[in-house]
């Protein structure tokens, strides 16, 4: 009789242990899930960062070959007109592709890095984009952000008397 309490004792000891020892396997597999997720999440960010940087940097690029770019084309000269319609039209191609890559409220730290390019892009091609001809080439989604958040810059300020 004895021999059986101690193996019902060690048989109890055995799937107390193996209980603990599946529960700790479990609770391994979710934080393991959670990095998974957290790692690639950072990556998928760090590779949209990377992505419009070398866009961006191509763009610049561009400009610094031709500094007359960024400038609304007024010039009569029409290859000039037709490079800088091309030229801004990748400027807002590119900034859409910035509103796209900057939707979710886990994105802070690529809007706190690019929506700052955007206003600066917006100042210097707003009339561009502003033609009903070139707007029609947005989405009306990208059209409406940019009106609310970077309105149209103001010819002059009204002075308080």
């Amino acid at each position: 009789m004895a021999c059986i309490l101690i193996e019902s004792q060690t048989l109890s000891t055995w799937t107390k242990v193996q209980v603990i020892a599946e529960t700790a396997a479990a609770i391994g597999i979710v934080f393991t899930l959670f990095y998974s997720v957290w790692s690639f999440t950072r990556t998928l960010r760090d590779s949209y960062y990377a992505e419009l940087d070398r866009v961006y940097f191509e763009l610049l690029k561009i400009a610094m070959e031709r500094p007359y770019l960024m400038d609304f084309a007024t010039a009569p000269d029409p290859n000039k007109q037709r490079e800088y319609d091309a030229y801004a039209f990748m400027v807002w191609n590119f900034a859409e592709t910035v509103f796209d890559r900057c939707q979710g409220w886990w994105k802070r730290r690529l809007r706190a890095t690019w929506y700052p390019v955007l206003e600066a892009e917006n100042a210097l091609h707003r009339k561009w984009f502003d033609l009903p001809e070139n707007r029609s080439k947005f989405k009306r989604h990208f059209c409406e952000f940019i009106d609310r958040e970077y309105p149209k810059p103001s010819m002059e300020l009204p002075r308080s008397p």
